[in-house]
C-alpha cells in the first residue's frame, strides 16, 4: 500500500494562496486522501472564496492515471468555487506523464505561467 502525506502551510503566503506539499507517491490507493484535504482547504471558510491552491510536487514520487484523475477533479471543484488549483516544482517524469495526458492546464497558474520549472529557476520568482 501507498501511503500520501499532504503538507499543509499555514503561515500566510502574499498572494493569499494555499500551499501544499505533496510526499510520495498520488495512484489509485492516495487520490481519496488528495481529494478530501483539497475538499477541506476549498470548504474551510464558506464566508470566503475558495483561495489558490498551489500543490508543491517536489517530494512526490510517483503519479498514476487515477492520481492524475483526482488532481484534474479537484482542479476543477477549485474552479468551480472561484479558485484554482495547480501544480509547482513539477519532477520531470511526472511533468511528462501529465503532459502525456494532456492535462497541461494542472502545470500553468491563472496568470499563465508554466510552473513545471522550479521555482528558484524561474525569472519570475
Amino acid at each position: 500500500m501507498s501511503e500520501l502525506a499532504i503538507i499543509v502551510r499555514t503561515d500566510p503566503v502574499p498572494d493569499a494562496a494555499a500551499e501544499l506539499g505533496i510526499v510520495g507517491p498520488i495512484t489509485h490507493a492516495s487520490a481519496p486522501a488528495l481529494r478530501e484535504a483539497v475538499r477541506g482547504i476549498i470548504h474551510a471558510d464558506p464566508s470566503r472564496p475558495c483561495p489558490q491552491l498551489r500543490l508543491d510536487l517536489t517530494c512526490c514520487t510517483n503519479v498514476d492515471v487515477d492520481g492524475l484523475l483526482a488532481l484534474a477533479v479537484s482542479q476543477q471543484v477549485a474552479r468551480g468555487h472561484g479558485g484554482d488549483l495547480y501544480l509547482e516544482n513539477v519532477p520531470p517524469l511526472i511533468e511528462r506523464q501529465v503532459r502525456q495526458h494532456h492535462f497541461d492546464s494542472l502545470l500553468h497558474d491563472p496568470s499563465g505561467r508554466d510552473l513545471s520549472v522550479p521555482r528558484s529557476d524561474r525569472l519570475d520568482a
